[in-house]
Order: C-alpha cells, then structure tokens, then sequence
C-alpha cells in the first residue's frame, strides 16, 4: 500500500512552447535536463514515467505546440553526470573549403556546393563534418538546423536553415513533396529508355557490421526515382535522375539494381566490373539544383555546379558538351 504522501505526489508538467514544438520527447527533455543519458530516459518514457497530454508515447514522438509533457517529480532536479567531448578544433583549410562552398544565403537560410568525401554529420569516430564546421566557418551564424541529407561522396545543394522557424517551415515542405530536386550521374552502361520511372520499395539491412539498402518487395518502404538520360558514350550514360521519394541511398541502390550503378559507387556496384581506368573515382552523383516553395517570390531555385572531378570524367568520356547544357533548368514531366 503507498502511503498518502506517495499518493499525493503529482508529475510535473511542462507545456511545449511555439520555438520548442517539432522536436522529439527525447530532444525536449534534454532541453530541460543537461546530462541525462539517453538510455535512462528512453528508460523512464518507455515505462510510462514521461508522458504527452497523459499518454504513453515513444522517445521520437514529435511535439506540437501547447502540448503537456509530464516528468517525474523532482527528476528536473537531480544532477546528472554532464561528459564533455574533446573539443574538435577545426583545420584551417576545412574551414576554407566551407567558405568557399557557399552558392547563396538570405535571412533564412545558407545553401553549399557540398564538397566530395565530406559527411553532413558527425557519428561514431566521424568528427570532421559539415555540420561541426558551420560555426567555425561563418561567424554571423549563431546557430544552424540541418534540413536534409547528402550522402558522404555526393556533391551538391545543401541547404541549411540559420533559424528553427524556417527549419520548421522547411520540413512541412519535405513532409508535403514540395521540394524537387535534380541530380546528375555518370553511371555504367548504355540505358535503353532515354526516360522512365523506378519503382522499387526500399529497405535498410544489416550486413555483418554494415547496413545496407536493399529492394524488398515484401516489407520495402515505397521508393520512387524518375529519370532522363543525356547522352551514351565510352560505355557510360549521363543521367538526370529526379527522387520522387526520400529513402536513404535511393539514387544509388535503384541505378544498381537497374543494372547501371553510378560511376565511383563502391559500396553497390560489383568491383569485379569496374573499368580499370575508373577504379579510384569518386562517386559520380551530384544534386545539380534544388527548387522548394517561397513567400517571396513564389518559389526559390538553387544550383550547384559541377567540380572539377566531375568535369574532368565528362572530358575523359567526351561528354564535356553537355556542361553548357547542364546551365539550364530541369524540371521533370
């Protein structure tokens, strides 16, 4: 039996305010609780302790607006161990390269020419990063939100919000498909069809110590990429691809499992079959222009040109023409 006093201890609840509504549970703890381990609070919000407007929910359940989130009494309170990583001190040439990625900035946001063999984001023994290399790189820019994903050897548009309102307001534009994007590949083979659709669903595998995306047509996740091919020379197509759908790798594992991987793509393309002359290249998929609605001016149009690697491949394989061609604007039918 409690006694009374256990009884009437109640939770205490906050109220999610406008600037903090679109984050996780997890993340709006943290807000308020410095040092919690992550594990202790998926702990406590899977056994019920933290709930939203009285109900069980998961650790990534977003938040909205006037929301009541509940916590136990008194855990605000308790001093939780804070571990400090080792400050990651930035090359001054990383620094460099950032500066000089930059294609434009307004009072919303800053968009890169995402340089090759960069990741977005830092993870686990990855500390050089273009998200670590923002503050350093642009001192006007007191805080940033990353608004969506290039893979680690992709160049191209990065856009990347400097305030949470517009991070917000960007990703109901990704959660309602208002955002196009064009991506240009150099990939193995000639492509029959100078234009089509791949439809295959998608879904993330483990591979020994690795994940992968793999085509599953039983639990994949619906994945859509429409596509335009260029040119055919030297065995190789030029390729505009166009994600209806966002999966992870969806450009890479659909061009793959067509049977025409991208140029440089090692991890989906079978080595055995990689041209000798090609065998160090990086990969060749590029995200040549990115279009979304605009308050302004109805909608805002961001290129990123090719680099140097790119253009040097194209020459190799007599498709340099096509740069000229590559200054227009496309948009997919």
């Amino acid at each position: 039996m409690l006694s009374e006093d256990k009884k009437n201890i109640k939770p205490e609840v906050l109220r999610v305010s406008k600037e903090l509504s679109g984050l996780r549970l997890d993340k709006f703890i943290r807000y308020y609780i410095a040092g919690i381990k992550q594990s202790h609070l998926e702990k406590i919000i899977g056994s019920g302790g933290i709930r939203v407007n009285k109900k069980k929910v998961k650790p990534n359940c977003i938040l909205n607006f006037n929301q009541l989130v509940s916590i136990p009494p008194g855990l605000k309170e308790q001093n939780f161990e804070t571990y400090s990583k080792p400050k990651f001190i930035p090359l001054k040439k990383d620094i460099e390269l950032i500066r000089s990625s930059k294609i434009y900035e307004d009072e919303n946001i800053i968009a890169l020419n995402k340089p090759s063999g960069l990741p977005v984001q830092g993870g686990t023994k990855v500390h050089r990063h273009i998200d670590g290399l923002m503050l350093n790189s642009f001192d006007h820019i007191q805080k940033h939100y990353l608004l969506h994903r290039l893979d680690k050897d992709t160049t191209g548009v990065l856009i990347i919000a400097k305030n949470r309102l517009y991070a917000k307001e960007f990703s109901s534009y990704l959660k309602n498909k208002n955002i196009r994007k064009t991506y240009l590949a150099i990939v193995h083979g000639k492509i029959e069809k100078i234009k089509g659709s791949i439809d295959l669903p998608l879904l993330k595998e483990k591979v020994g110590n690795n994940e992968k995306m793999i085509v599953d047509y039983n639990k994949g996740l619906k994945s859509i990429t429409k596509y335009k091919v260029l040119e055919y020379s030297n065995g190789f197509s030029l390729v505009l691809l166009f994600p209806i759908t966002g999966r992870t790798h969806q450009l890479r594992v659909h061009m793959s499992s067509l049977g025409h991987p991208i140029l440089g793509d090692k991890k989906y393309n079978d080595t055995s079959k990689i041209d000798y002359e090609f065998k160090n290249s990086s990969l060749m998929l590029h995200c040549l222009q990115m279009s979304f609605p605009n308050k302004k001016i109805k909608e805002k149009f961001i290129r990123a040109e090719i680099n140097q690697k790119f253009y040097k491949i194209l020459k190799i394989l007599k498709m340099e023409n096509n740069k000229s061609l590559l200054e227009e604007r496309f948009d997919y039918e």
